[in-house]
């Protein structure tokens, strides 16, 4: 605990503030638990799953028609139709034990199962029924209008892995194996609040001074998109005391608690100050850029981040620090996001000794992805983060990136065709 801190003495390494970061979420590490699968939606998986089925289970029409022999019907056209003696229907939920042979078809809808012994379905438009038969008027290819047996999933295929967000297309998949719960782990919960005399909220009338606060909103949204149970508290003013007393307050009630704002070394940056004055362990500074006033703290043995005030600076002290510990605490080693290489649209130059979060606009080329850093003036233009749809991390042993040089980038948003 540092009575009067007010000077960030070095820059700490990106791997020192995960190592603090990890020692406090060990202690407040999540559990594993079962929830049924409609409530499963944007929790982290704890196990892998696997089908225990094929599907389809069995060979099925995928429309409406007369399952036949393609060899029957190779030849089939207007003038000469082919001529198949219907043995009767398959409903969809009737059992595959039907079979034909030459010269016979059933008539199927859509997911019924086919009967042995045929290979297509004959589209209902393209056949004409009468008096116990069907007319083909038109040859179709072997396998048409047919799903085969686990042509979408093999049994003991893996859909979902540890680590893994559960999304809407996870959940249509487990319901389709009959899956009805899955091991997901417990939320941690985040209580984050924002400091500064200026900060106002969204909804109240703007006035001259003011600033609407997004930073702390912003970092929750960030969190709970990717599994994390978190919730913004509000505004504090800039007094050392109270954001001290909301630390203690709520250090018991949350597993992590994170500020944003005051970070810096200013008269009014309390929040700082407030975090040395409780904190057992504390890292203030950041090989990072943006994001340099960072700072993480150990409270009560739990941990407690100072995020920067700026937007910009904040998301890339979560995306550079938070993310890296919180998915290996969750058995997941590669980033949420997709991993694209792409080359440079230009040359970059970037801060040498500092791990530098670069916002890009990542296009498809004539040649291949291109990234594009986006040419800014700050950590507190927020539009950046919409503009951008990419995110490259540029470690603190690199001191450029040349143009045509090959990257790798963190796709956040959707790709589009190269302009110009």
């Amino acid at each position: 605990m540092v009575s009067g801190y007010n000077v960030i003495e070095r820059l700490h390494s990106i791997v020192d503030a995960r190592r603090l970061l990890e020692r406090g979420l060990r202690r407040v590490a999540p559990s594993e638990e079962v929830v049924g699968i409609d409530n499963a939606l944007g929790r982290v998986s704890s196990r892998d799953v696997y089908s225990p089925m094929d599907v389809p289970p069995h060979d099925r029409s995928v429309l409406d028609g007369y399952a036949a022999r393609w060899r029957d019907i190779s030849t089939a056209s207007e003038e000469a139709p082919a001529v198949l003696r219907v043995k009767g229907r398959i409903e969809i939920d009737d059992p595959s034990t039907y079979e034909i042979g030459p010269g016979e078809s059933y008539e199927v809808a859509t997911g019924s199962p086919m009967p042995r012994g045929a290979d297509v379905v004959v589209p209902i438009e393209h056949a004409s029924p009468q008096d116990g038969l069907v007319y083909v008027y038109k040859p179709f290819p072997g396998g048409y209008g047919v799903s085969t047996r686990g042509e979408d999933l093999k049994q003991g295929e893996k859909v979902l892995e540890r680590g893994d967000l559960v999304s809407e297309w996870h959940v249509g998949v487990l319901a389709s194996i009959g899956v009805g719960g899955v091991s997901v782990w417990s939320r941690l919960s985040v209580g984050i609040v924002s400091t500064g005399q200026e900060l106002i909220e969204p909804g109240e009338e703007y006035r001259q001074g003011k600033v609407y606060a997004s930073t702390g909103r912003l970092a929750a949204s960030y969190l709970r998109a990717r599994g994390v149970d978190a919730r913004y508290l509000g505004v504090l003013p800039d007094d050392e005391a109270v954001i001290r007393g909301f630390i203690l307050d709520n250090v018991g009630k949350f597993d992590v608690i994170m500020t944003t704002g005051g970070t810096s070394v200013g008269k009014k940056d309390a929040a700082i100050r407030a975090l040395a004055s409780v904190a057992e362990d504390l890292i203030h500074g950041l090989a990072l850029t943006p994001g340099r006033p960072g700072a993480i703290g150990i409270v009560h043995g739990k941990p407690v981040m100072a995020l920067s005030g700026m937007p910009v600076a904040a998301i890339s002290e979560l995306i550079a620090v938070w993310d890296p510990v919180y998915r290996s605490l969750l058995g997941r080693s590669r980033p949420w996001e997709p991993v694209l290489k792409a080359r440079m649209a230009r040359q970059y130059s970037s801060h040498p000794g500092m791990v530098n979060v670069v916002r890009t606009r990542t296009c498809i080329g004539p040649r291949g992805l291109i990234a594009e850093p986006l040419r800014v003036t700050g950590s507190g233009i927020l539009s950046t983060l919409v503009k951008a749809n990419s995110i490259l991390i540029v470690p603190e042993d690199v001191t450029g990136i040349e143009e045509g040089e090959e990257v790798e980038v963190l796709l956040t948003g959707h790709l589009e065709v190269c302009m110009g």
